[in-house]
């Protein structure tokens, strides 16, 4: 259980460097001339919104991993370890390419009224949850529900505070990370992480 959340935490932070998931608001930020606390309370509503749809649909593959050890034995020490590392084998060798646009398209294409283009985001990210820490939710079923909501608070915390944190960063115009690295190579370090947690899981349990 440890080793997932561990990959949880860090698939989090991975996923919150994706410029996609902050540069648009950073953009149209300065572009309408926010102030901090407006920007702070819309980046902490997105983040949130991100975060409710990963967590809704991992407690419902968490539920699934939870009867499926009630069923099978070897859930917990070969199936759930099988699974991750599958997982990892698939992110790592399919690694698409992203979009790339500039802020100024952002800017355009979120123009709106301030309240339409909130909703667009809160809905965008809503509905695009981080799909590659799900396999970690079906493997922490194994461990009851327990640490199915102890995985979801992990995952919870970190990606907000990232969201958040990156959104604030950009605005004030630092940059600690080659985002472009992360945005080119984000599925192949993901894949790694789930192979190395499937190893550790299989053979520490």
């Amino acid at each position: 259980m440890y080793s997932i959340i561990t990959a949880a935490i860090l698939l989090g932070l991975v996923h919150a460097l994706i410029p996609n998931h902050w540069l648009p608001l950073v953009a149209v930020a300065k572009a309408e001339k926010w102030e901090r606390p407006e920007l702070l309370s819309v980046a902490f509503l997105i983040a949130l919104a991100h975060v409710a749809g990963t967590v809704a649909l991992g407690i419902i593959l968490g539920i699934i991993g939870t009867r499926l050890a009630g069923t099978y034995n070897e859930f917990v020490d070969i199936i759930a370890p099988v699974l991750l590392i599958i997982f990892g084998l698939i992110y790592f060798s399919v690694n698409l390419p992203h979009h790339h646009h500039g802020a100024q398209e952002d800017v355009k294409q979120y123009e709106k009224s301030r309240t339409r283009w909130i909703l667009i985001f809160v809905g965008m990210m809503f509905l695009s949850p981080c799909l590659e820490v799900e396999s970690l939710f079906l493997s922490a079923g194994a461990f009851g529900v327990k640490g199915v909501l102890l995985l979801a608070a992990a995952y919870a915390v970190t990606s907000i505070a990232g969201i958040v944190g990156l959104v604030m960063l950009a605005f004030k115009g630092i940059h600690l990370v080659d985002t472009h690295f992360i945005e080119h190579n984000e599925k192949r370090i993901t894949g790694v992480i789930l192979i190395l947690v499937g190893i550790i899981t299989f053979f520490l349990h």
